[in-house]
Order: structure tokens, then C-alpha cells, then sequence
């Protein structure tokens, strides 16, 4: 049996920088990977070049997590994200921003030169990298843990679960820190595929996939009650909605939800007095044209004339009061109901996973179990888009081993 100070569950950013700080600490770690490398999520981060955090302080990131963001306070402010990118330039890979999204990249924009980096810090500071194993159970015996594989067994007085959640689950996120969590007496809320793509029922844009609107107005209802009201970007693809205003949001999707789109940036009464104002000033415009002055794409509005039965070349004047309303209602507040959320294998985060409630938010310790630490996706937190995630993981492995070493 091998002993060590602290045992990291999980090879993800969590536990990769809990992992560094407590051995910049003194502690003797190992990190246990049940996949053949390391850093697997991370290397599918932005599409492989590996967004890892976002402008702002961490104050303005509070809000990216949904409903438990304030649960992030703490560890947001022992490493903020100026810190994490103290910590890439003082290891020679700056990160950089784009200025149009918000977002930070290696300069290199190569994910695979993060995991490297990381994997050469690990070794520098002697952290014992086991890949490969795959845990059977945690004990927790007396005072220590017990780590029990077909291999061998690993012993520790605290161990950090950082195991992710059950998105991308080809990476290795089929949600095992569930099991290890439950078993030692965890709460797990049921998890549920998050930064996931939205159905409908009787999805009309199949032949516009590609088209994309910037600061659209989402709303999410159930029955008659608003949910959640967002300005966020909407992507058309063949079958569904998606584009970051989409992900962000379908955390919020719930049984029996409603996905109202409002394309224009008008309320329907701004949109239709136009519309008359413009029947008046200039009947003889054709309604297509009249419609591509709102920087419309002109798929879209072909599209949207062809589903309220309009003729492309017909004139304002000639627009039925009826039609005028059916088209300002299709434009202004596109009403669906929801069919189903994307599912965890085309999800980008898990929401829900180990109760919030029984983890203090100033150490990312246990309630129930001493020695017992949690990090990243495993917990029921889950951020936006835009490298959101994986700044929070890494802020709570660092916070996790500055607490555990104190």
C-alpha cells in the first residue's frame, strides 16, 4: 500500500492545480487518472485551442454560474483569473485575449501545449502521476482514506475528488465521483446535461443551418411563468438551436418549458407600429426588402415569409392586418415548446452532482467527511461558456489545497 499526503481524484484542471499547490506546499501527492493521459477535458477545450478563462474580476464572473455562482466567491478571489494567467505567463505559455469574445487562449492556441505544461509542472514538483487506474472504491478507515483498485491500493488522509461530471463522457466523464461521493455519504442532485443544444417540436430551420444572430432576446417559460430572460447569440443548425445564448441558458430547461426568441430586438408593438408607419410612408416596398433593413439574413427572411405564407415580392400595402400580426409575432416572440435538451454526449457541462450544501464554499472541504475535498464539475455548479468552467475548477483545487495545507 502507498501512502501519501494527499490523494487528487481526477486528472481534469481541478486537480491538476490542487495537485501543483499542495506540493509548492510540501505535501507528497499523487494524482490518479483513470484515463490513459491526463488533461483529457482540457484538450477538447475550445474546440482544441483551449479557452481557459475570460475577462473581468471575479465578481463579474458570480453570475456565469447560474443559481450557485455566490458558492464560487471565495475561491474566485484566492485565484482569480489574472492570477491563472500569472501562473501560464510565469511558466512560459501567456495567455491571450480576443478581444471580440471576452476570451483567453495560450498564444499558441493549442491545448495540447497546456497539457504539456501542466504534466512538466506535476513532474517538476514530483507529484506521482498514475494514469491508467481505475478506482473500485474509497474507504475511509480511522483516520485515512483508502483507495482500492485491481492493481493496488493507495492510502491518504485526505483525498480530493475532482473527477468531473457525466458530459463527454468519451474523455472520461461518466460520472465516477458520484459513486466515490454517495458511497461516503453525499447528497447527489440528479445530474442533467448542461451548455447543451435545445429541440422543439416542429423545428422549421433545418435548411438554415449556419445562420447566427448576436444579441437576441431569450426567454424560457413554463406555462405562463418566465423563468429566466437572457440577450445572448442564437445558432440555426439542422436540428436545433444552439450559439452561446442557447448553452448558457438550457441549465434553466425544465419539463413542459417554452423557448421564446425575439430575432429583432423590438417588442411586437415597436415592430408592427413600424411596420404601419412604413405601409403608410412607402406601400409600394416590397416586404422582403422592407425586412432585410433590419440586418436580417436573407435566408432567414425568405424562410420566415414562406412559413407565414407571404410572397417574397409582395408589397406592404397589399399586407393583410391579420398576416402583419402573424409576421411581428414570428419575428418578435417565436414561441416553441421545448422537446428536449442536447444529451451528455453533445453537452459541454454537467448541472447538478455533489450537494453544494454539504461542501464549505471557504475550503471546498466536506461537511460530513474531514479529510474529504471537492473541485470542479464534480460538485452541482456548472458556469457559460467562454472558459468559465475551467477557471472555476482550477479556483477551486487551488483554494481545496491552500485550505488543506494550511
Amino acid at each position: 500500500m502507498k501512502s501519501f499526503d494527499l490523494i487528487v481524484v481526477g486528472g481534469g484542471p481541478g486537480g491538476i492545480f490542487a495537485a501543483i499547490t499542495a506540493a509548492e506546499k510540501g505535501f507528497k501527492v499523487a494524482l490518479l487518472e483513470k484515463n490513459k493521459r491526463i488533461g483529457n477535458k482540457i484538450l477538447v477545450a475550445g474546440s482544441g485551442k483551449c479557452n481557459l478563462t475570460h475577462t473581468g474580476k471575479p465578481k463579474d464572473f458570480l453570475d456565469k454560474y447560474g443559481e450557485n455562482g455566490r458558492f464560487l466567491k471565495e475561491a474566485l478571489n484566492k485565484f482569480s483569473p489574472d492570477k491563472l494567467k500569472e501562473f501560464f505567463a510565469d511558466n512560459g505559455l501567456p495567455l491571450v485575449l480576443v478581444e471580440e469574445s471576452g476570451k483567453f487562449f495560450p498564444a499558441t492556441f493549442s491545448s495540447v501545449d497546456v497539457v504539456n505544461l501542466l504534466r512538466e509542472t506535476l513532474t517538476r514538483l514530483n507529484v506521482q502521476i498514475v494514469e491508467s487506474f481505475k478506482i473500485e472504491e474509497i474507504l475511509k478507515m480511522g483516520d485515512e482514506f483508502h483507495i482500492v483498485s485491481d492493481k493496488e491500493e493507495y492510502r491518504a488522509k485526505i483525498v480530493l475528488l475532482a473527477t468531473g461530471g457525466k458530459s463527454y463522457p468519451g474523455v472520461g466523464t461518466t460520472g465516477d465521483g458520484y459513486v466515490f461521493a454517495k458511497s461516503l455519504g453525499h447528497k447527489i442532485v440528479p445530474p442533467q446535461p448542461a451548455l447543451a443544444p435545445i429541440y422543439v417540436k416542429d423545428y422549421l430551420f433545418e435548411e438554415l443551418s449556419g445562420i447566427s444572430f448576436q444579441g437576441v432576446k431569450i426567454t424560457f417559460w413554463k406555462e405562463n411563468r418566465k423563468l429566466i430572460e437572457k440577450i445572448g447569440s442564437v445558432l440555426l443548425t439542422h436540428t436545433n438551436f444552439s450559439g452561446p445564448g442557447i448553452l448558457d441558458n438550457s441549465r434553466y430547461v425544465q419539463s413542459e418549458t417554452s423557448l421564446e426568441i425575439n430575432y429583432l430586438g423590438l417588442e411586437y408593438e415597436v415592430f408592427n407600429k413600424d411596420v404601419i408607419e412604413a405601409i403608410n410612408e412607402d406601400g409600394r416596398k416590397t416586404i422582403k426588402k422592407y425586412l432585410l433593413k433590419y440586418s436580417l439574413p436573407e435566408r432567414f427572411v425568405k424562410k420566415i415569409l414562406k412559413i407565414s405564407e407571404i410572397q417574397e415580392d409582395m408589397k406592404l400595402s397589399e399586407l393583410s392586418k391579420i398576416k402583419r400580426e402573424e409576421l411581428a409575432k414570428m419575428l418578435t416572440s417565436n414561441k416553441m415548446e421545448i422537446s428536449k435538451v442536447g444529451n451528455f454526449e453533445t453537452a459541454m457541462v454537467t448541472k447538478g452532482g455533489v450537494s453544494l450544501e454539504e461542501v464549505n464554499s471557504k475550503t471546498m472541504e466536506s461537511k460530513k467527511v474531514k479529510g474529504l475535498y471537492f473541485a470542479g464539475e464534480v460538485l452541482d455548479i456548472d458556469g457559460d461558456t467562454g472558459g468559465y468552467n475551467i477557471q472555476g475548477a482550477c479556483s477551486m483545487g487551488v483554494l481545496a489545497a491552500k485550505s488543506m495545507t494550511k
